[in-house]
């Protein structure tokens, strides 16, 4: 495992926060449904989907580079009106060939409006300049007709906010020009680049908002950053050494993203994935290996994708070597490490590109048409989809519970999700549900099941599609609730820093088997002495199994605990008190980090915010805690987290009474860390993991 430092804690709680953002800003709302053999659905070769699918909003595209003038349009129909009218806006074939990436079968686009009306283009439509040099835009911003230098306004969403703009092929009047404004079309909704999959359904324009637009079918892996969402993610500093070919050597200070930070933590790698080609604006390129990747290095430097030398920002061509330069730190004092360095940075190709491309046309955009502004990633990287199956392990139906099954379906087609609920001590039942294009469902789990069963759900969508699912209950004529996630990948291990049993508080661990073969499920329980060993059992294949911790820790304020399983299954935990006027539920996390952060918590107007940390790891853990409030940051005393223990911090006790209080938890050895907030005398409460950063 790679050595921690620590930084100061601005930087840190600087850093978590761009984590939160970077994982807003870059998680796509489409997913891609996943092939089908048996029904013939051909796979993407580079996402192992189909098809791919990509959002581009509002300010992605009026960030692009602006490219117009005035066009000359002409009416198909008579009397053949014929004018002129200044139109600026994103070139179509810079954002279907550079940022999105055609394949090379690709034959034709489709360009569909709100209302379904479309229009089909060639290539020859969708890349050739007219005489005149202009090109077809998707346009926002247009001026006067017949008047040139006018007032020049962005459209509204009755009309756009973008619009199809083909320049005439032929410029001039009836019969001579070539009729265009016929293809004008308004409210530019998705985008269908032919030919599509069998099978792959149609995007429903109608259910797409405005100010995005959806672009899908023949189209190639990559993602986008601009340098300043660069800048916004990571930032870290270091002096590099440097030496070249002649021997000269020197010492140069840069500030930018580490390339593995980005490449690992907020792309992602695809499975092969083993080698990066940085690419310059003029083509000339290096491959580094993922070892010279990631390192590590003398004094603990990273590759870097820097923005900033010896303290001023790279300036882009022709006169600087930016805004992005790629550094590679000496691996040893007599490593030639400068003729590594890369300026100009445009492209990130990550191989096996050629195996994980095979047949689906060319990967890397030409690093020439990538503005300076940005960086265009592409290959063997994960396509970033929201999932399409998820697990719900708490549920009951009975006492005077209510279970919905919550669905939205974030994709712009109507889609099928299946049902298969495992029942203690019953067959599991499977049951199918329809989705309307962008819309959410609710299911009643007690009119599926009848009531009086324990009962956890896997939900699966249609072909692979995305789904976001989420589970709701409702206990005591609806005066208790709790909602939670679902959880997206079955893991062995399982971890729930939250736990009590005394003061009339209930603990119980849910644990659902999805797989087809028999778990085996070790139990392992941690208060503030140490480990406590719990239940070992089997768990049957498709089914749920209830425990309750208070039958291992009977009165015991602070229980942790572990779920140890022998294949991937998944856990959640449900607590309740006050005669379970209040209750809360969580998924388990499956990892310790080293950093985490809390956002929500509030120790005023009868509010109680407690933070409870687990260090499962068999070494004594020193947590730092720093606290933000609406005006000042306050730091706690180093806390010291015996190994195999659970502690608990009452945050009332370190910042007083404020009810805007964030927390930032930073420990020497991994832990898990969880937030309840509890009020009106306890009769409600909520609880949430700590969301983890680097």
């Amino acid at each position: 495992m790679r050595a921690r430092s620590f930084e100061k804690p601005v930087i840190l709680i600087l850093g978590v926060l761009c984590c939160l953002l970077v994982s807003v800003a870059f998680t796509p709302l489409l997913g891609m449904p996943r092939a089908v053999a048996e029904e013939g659905m051909q796979v993407d070769s580079v996402t192992s989907a189909t098809p791919n699918y990509r959002t581009f909003y509002n300010y992605n595209l009026k960030e692009m580079p602006l490219t117009g003038g005035n066009y000359t349009c002409l009416k198909s129909q008579e009397p053949f009106t014929y004018f002129t009218q200044e139109w600026y806006g994103v070139s179509l074939s810079y954002l279907l060939d550079t940022e999105v990436g055609l394949k090379d079968d690709t034959t034709a686009v489709k360009v569909i409006a709100a209302d379904n009306y479309s229009v089909t283009l060639t290539l020859s439509e969708l890349r050739d300049k007219n005489s005149q040099g202009l090109e077809t835009i998707l346009g926002w911003k247009k001026g006067e007709e017949n008047k040139t230098g006018g007032t020049i306004t962005e459209l509204t969403n009755e009309e756009g906010p973008f619009r199809l703009i083909v320049p005439q092929k032929k410029v001039g009047k009836h019969p001579d020009g070539t009729p265009n404004w016929n293809k004008a079309v308004r409210t530019v909704r998705a985008i269908e680049v032919q030919p599509t999959s069998p099978g792959v359904p149609s995007v429903n324009a109608e259910a797409i908002p405005a100010g995005e637009i959806v672009i899908y079918g023949n189209i190639l892996n990559r993602r986008t950053f601009t340098v300043n969402e660069l800048k916004s993610i990571k930032g870290v500093s270091g002096t590099y050494h440097w030496k070249n070919k002649k021997g000269t050597e020197g010492d140069s200070e840069f500030t930018g993203i580490p390339l593995s930070y980005l490449l690992e933590r907020v792309v992602g790698l695809g499975e092969d994935a083993n080698e990066v080609a940085i690419c310059a604006s003029d083509g000339f390129s290096k491959t580094l290996s993922m070892e010279e990747v990631d390192g590590p290095y003398p004094g603990g430097l990273s590759t870097l994708l820097a923005w900033e030398e010896d303290g001023k920002a790279l300036k882009p061509e022709p006169d600087g070597d930016g805004p992005i330069k790629s550094i590679l730190p000496q691996a040893n004092k007599d490593d030639v490490n400068k003729s590594k360095w890369i300026k100009n940075v445009r492209v990130l190709e990550v191989n096996p590109a050629e195996e994980a491309l095979s047949g689906a046309g060319e990967a890397v955009p030409d690093p020439g048409k990538v503005p300076s502004d940005r960086i265009i990633v592409c290959g063997n990287i994960d396509p970033g989809n929201i999932p399409s199956t998820w697990y719900l392990a708490e549920g009951y139906t009975g006492g005077g519970f209510e279970e919905w099954i919550c669905i939205a379906n974030p994709n712009s087609w109507e889609t099928k999700a299946e049902i298969e609920y495992m029942i203690e001590g019953e067959n599991p039942v499977k049951k199918e549900t329809t989705i309307k294009a962008r819309s959410r469902k609710s299911i009643r789990v007690n009119d599926v099941v009848g009531d009086g069963k324990n009962v956890s759900a896997k939900v699966v969508g249609n072909h692979g599609d995305s789904l976001v699912v989420e589970r709701a209950m409702y206990w005591n004529n609806r005066s208790g609730g709790s909602a939670a996630a679902g959880v997206t990948d079955p893991k062995t291990e399982w971890y729930l820093a939250e736990g009590c049993t005394a003061g009339g508080f209930e603990t119980w661990i849910l644990v659902q088997n999805p797989n087809d073969k028999p778990a085996n499920v070790t139990f392992t329980y941690m208060d503030k002495e140490g480990e406590k060993k719990g239940p070992v059992v089997p768990l049957k294949a498709h089914s749920r199994q209830t425990f309750n911790a208070a039958d291992t820790l009977p009165n015991n304020w602070q229980v942790s605990t572990k779920v140890e399983s022998d294949i991937p299954v998944i856990a959640e935990r449900a607590m309740y008190w006050n005669n379970r006027s209040g209750g809360s539920a969580e998924k388990g996390q499956d990892s310790p980090k080293f950093r985490s952060f809390l956002a929500e918590g509030c120790t005023a107007g009868g509010f109680e915010t407690w933070v409870l940390i687990q260090n499962p790891k068999p070494v004594n853990a020193l947590v730092y805690l720093t606290y933000l409030t609406a005006d000042k940051v306050i730091e706690r005393a180093p806390l010291f987290v015996p190994a195999g223990s659970r502690v608990t911090i009452n945050e009332g006790a370190d910042v007083g009474e404020t009810y805007d209080v964030s927390c930032q938890i930073v420990s020497t050895v991994p832990v898990v860390v969880e937030r309840t907030t509890y009020w009106a005398n306890r009769d409600e409460g909520s609880c949430s993991f700590g969301y983890p950063c680097w």
